[in-house]
């Protein structure tokens, strides 16, 4: 199944499969995938930036690693046309 992610580093939607190699890279800026910085449980205020208690210490957290617990981050969404949200406005309070 494919997914579209978010690249931490350069913020650009990246359609991925099921499994991330530790080798794979953004096409885009060529970080590491399988690394601290894009997963999920990455969080830079929890012990050892990591929200994953069982996950071991990573020295560098932007380099790819052997990390058995990684998940590819943030999800891409979509945005709604603006204009919907302004046309839903108007009918609302519109003048007769």
């Amino acid at each position: 199944m494919k997914m579209k992610k978010i690249c931490s580093f350069c913020q650009t939607a990246i359609e991925v499969g099921d499994l991330i190699g530790r080798t794979d890279v953004c096409p885009k800026c060529d970080h590491n995938l399988h690394s601290c910085m894009q997963c999920r449980f990455y969080d830079e205020n929890a012990h050892h930036q990591c929200r994953e208690p069982q996950a071991e210490w990573v020295s560098n957290k932007e380099k790819a690693n052997f990390c058995d617990y990684f998940e590819l981050g943030r999800e891409k969404v979509e945005p709604k046309p603006k204009n919907d949200a302004r046309s839903k406005l108007e009918a609302l309070f519109k003048k007769t």
